[in-house]
């Protein structure tokens, strides 16, 4: 794990040796000739030696390289076969030379998480990869004949960085996070996930080499029925915890007490002829404590278990620098106790962790999966006096949770009942937040709906659960989940690894139907079945809850000052008389409008930073 960033014609990405440390902070190395850069900064997993060293050569090829290809070693014996030598036993070599030999068709083969550069010193080429889901990030900038790359934002020059995408701030009004290719600034783009781009002498061309929802891409798969569905993905899963137990380092295991980290825990301890190390949370603020379920199912595992507590105030000192880390406004404030544990994990001296990252998605475990399909299939052949005389009903009781439902029920489709729990700021309701000749500007239109906001293709089919979850495998899950635990675990120099997203595993459960995934309608079936081999249903069986953190209590104490003080310097597009409603409703009303209050306050604090202007950005 590590951080990269490289270019032609912008020399000031070399700065990318200081930004980036705290996501390698073992050492640094940089590639320089005439107009080119590359930069690497190293997080020491595999291969601790200086034989792992970045950039990497090999041939006319230069290497910059951030992530893991778990299934290297297969890989590194089948190059072996086709006369290749190795000098070190690091992964890194075995994608250089795996390009050298298959060109971009090597990344059908790597499993893991990964976004790399590979340059051509002969050909002046540029090929850069990111993985299939996204795990790892890539940002890009192109623009005449200057081309840069970067695992973040802060590695692009203030001047690049002072030209803000408006319209992206719009979607993350609604959905709490900027999804790709878009980021918070013009011109500079996320590579999407399963895409490599390729750049030679001022032309850029991206490749789509895999989709989650384009079943060509995949491996064949045929789940014959609820047993074999098991069977296929309880294997694979356990093949992905051993291989990503792999490392040269300290290796332990984030558990919640829930399903997904439960299970990953338990495969782990299978796996392992001593303990494994354990990791929970102790929050001390009453009623966002759940570290009991972590101890109870690490006890039964028989695991080295730690529960790491903290502080109200370790949160609260997290805030202020949040957006640093994150480059762009980003809603998830999930993000803040995750960092706490990866700190302190850190501190116990691990360098690895491994997460339930990915479960629900692939095994439908989300409540908003179920309530959308079940309220869309209750209202869709309602008549419509009957709809409007409904909603007009749950207009009158004022109630929050009721007037999300309004919209939907007057225009029942499978996509409203899911923004309910989807989206912050309904879509339907931006006007009220934003004005209407902004809105026009960017949407050519006043009102918009949930497709304007997210580019679901057409060709999409959207009729049951697993419809909905490959909206959130496309952008959800690498442009928020993702996002959240790179940033979280990177800013200690921590890797986190999510077996749960093994690219077999992921092709494995899209091949499952739709039936099977959801078996007597129960929510991860498939993972929970699993689970009970392993651990008592009492320890695990009980209603999901996420990483809470009690942002609402602190916007009327700790925060309030700062929540008061929200409507200086947010941009001029919003509605200064709106905010300060949302803030007396919250304050004195007893209103939960938490995430558009968290929400407002990314954005001002994303136009309250001022670039300094870069000293230099192109070549002469």
């Amino acid at each position: 794990m590590c951080g990269i960033a490289g270019a032609i014609n912008m020399p000031s990405i070399i700065k990318a040796k200081e930004v980036l440390e705290h996501r390698g902070p073992d050492s640094f190395g940089i590639y320089q000739v005439q107009n080119v850069c590359l930069v690497h900064r190293r997080l020491a997993i595999v291969d601790l030696t200086a034989a792992g060293h970045q950039p990497m050569f090999f041939k006319e090829f230069i290497i910059t390289f951030n992530g893991e290809i778990y299934n290297f070693h297969a890989i590194r014996d089948e190059l072996v076969k086709k006369g290749y030598s190795f000098v070190s036993h690091s992964d890194t070599e075995v994608i250089l030379k795996a390009y050298d030999c298959w060109g971009s068709h090597c990344l059908s083969k790597f499993n893991g998480m990964f976004a790399f550069c590979i340059y051509n010193t002969q050909t002046k080429a540029f090929f850069v990869a990111r993985d299939k889901i996204g795990i790892k990030p890539l940002y890009y900038y192109h623009q005449d004949d200057v081309f840069a790359f970067g695992s973040e934002l802060k590695v692009f020059p203030s001047s690049i960085l002072a030209h803000k995408n408006e319209k992206a701030l719009l979607q993350f009004l609604v959905l709490g996070y900027i999804t790709a290719p878009d980021s918070a600034y013009q011109n500079v783009y996320k590579l999407e996930p399963g895409c490599y781009l390729e750049y030679k002498k001022g032309k850029l061309l991206i490749t789509r080499y895999w989709s989650v929802i384009d079943q060509t891409t995949h491996n064949p798969y045929f789940v014959k029925n609820y047993q074999h569905a098991l069977k296929i993905v309880e294997e694979e899963l356990q093949r992905a915890v051993e291989m990503q137990m792999m490392a040269d380092v300290n290796v332990g295991c984030f558990l919640s007490g829930g399903v997904d980290s439960s299970l990953i825990a338990a495969l782990a301890q299978k796996s392992s002829p001593v303990p494994i190390k354990t990791y929970s949370m102790g929050f001390k603020e009453q009623g966002f404590d759940e570290s009991g379920y972590a101890t109870a199912v690490a006890n039964h595992l028989k695991t080295d278990h730690q529960n790491l507590s903290f502080e109200p105030e370790d949160l609260l000192d997290l805030i202020t620098d949040f957006d640093f880390y994150f480059d762009e406004p980003f809603g998830d404030f999930a993000s803040l106790p995750l960092s706490i544990l990866c700190k302190k994990a850190k501190e116990q001296g691990i360098t690895v962790a491994l997460s339930g990252d990915g479960g629900d998605e692939l095994f439908l475990g989300y409540e908003r999966y179920t309530f959308a399909t079940r309220f869309y299939r209750l209202f869709k052949d309602k008549p419509e006096i009957l709809r409007r005389l409904f909603a007009g009903a749950l207009r009158l009781t004022q109630q929050e949770k009721a007037l999300k439902m309004v919209f939907p029920i007057k225009k029942p489709t499978l996509l409203n009942f899911y923004q309910v729990y989807a989206t912050t700021i309904k879509p339907w309701d931006l006007q009220r937040m934003v004005d209407k000749d902004f809105i026009k500007l960017h949407f050519g239109k006043e009102d918009i709906t949930f497709t304007d906001i997210l580019p679901i293709p057409k060709t999409l089919a959207l009729e049951n659960e697993k419809d909905l979850s490959n909206i959130d495998l496309l952008w959800n899950l690498p442009d928020e989940m993702l996002t959240k635990s790179d940033r979280a675990s990177m800013r200690f120099s921590l890797e986190l690894r999510v077996p749960m997203l093994d690219a077999n595993l992921i092709e494995i459960s899209r091949a499952i139907p739709h039936h099977l995934l959801l078996k007597d309608g129960i929510k991860k079936s498939i993972l929970k079945d699993i689970l009970a081999k392993h651990v008592p249903k009492a320890l695990f069986d009980r209603p999901k809850r996420g990483f809470s953190v009690p942002i609402g209590l602190w916007f009327r104490n700790e925060l309030k000052a700062e929540l008061l003080d929200l409507n200086q310097g947010l941009p001029a597009f919003l509605n200064k008389a709106y905010v300060d409603r949302l803030i007396h409703e919250h304050l004195y009303l007893h209103k939960n409008h938490t995430y558009t209050l968290w929400n407002l306050m990314r954005i001002k604090k994303f136009y309250s930073h001022q670039p300094k202007p870069a000293a230099e950005v192109y070549m002469d």
